[in-house]
């Protein structure tokens, strides 16, 4: 899959990410979903992080923190 293809999967993928790493004890730094993203081929800034956590809360997504 080609960078373009991926960058949009990015909100995806994120999700992913919080759903199978985080839960009401355990907690992910901003570096850790960086680098999880970084896994599957997409580049991330942190201020694209937070926009999309804001989406991800809009969805109904029980996001605490960052």
């Amino acid at each position: 899959m080609e960078q373009g293809s991926n960058q949009r999967l990015k909100l995806l993928y994120l999700m992913k990410i919080l759903l199978e790493k985080t839960d009401e004890t355990h907690s992910i730094t901003m570096q850790e979903i960086l680098t999880s993203l970084k896994a599957y081929g997409i580049n991330a800034e942190q201020k694209s992080i937070y926009t999309d956590m804001g989406l991800l809360r809009q969805y109904g997504m029980d996001i605490i923190g960052i």
